[in-house]
């Protein structure tokens, strides 16, 4: 477990350890989750589907490459949920 001190501006400093572990580089994104009287932080990531459109838009697909894309995105979104 790591922690961290809240700054008079309301800032922390995300422990090297955390960094990291996530990947988290300068000017990553990251979100927070209110949940259960406390908040889950977690890095912000690129919605898969709306990135499987804009790459359709410039490549051509069979309907079989869809639907394994979407399988992987699916299968990645699972880890962060």
């Amino acid at each position: 477990m790591e922690q961290a001190r809240i700054t008079s501006k309301g800032q922390i400093t995300i422990p090297k350890g955390v960094r990291q572990a996530l990947g988290l580089k300068e000017g990553k994104e990251v979100i927070f989750i209110i949940e259960g009287g406390g908040a889950i932080m977690r890095p912000k990531t690129k919605n898969p589907l709306e990135e499987l459109a804009k790459l359709r838009k410039e490549i051509h697909f069979t309907p079989k490459e869809i639907k394994e894309m979407i399988k992987e995105s699916k299968k990645e979104w699972s880890k962060i949920e």
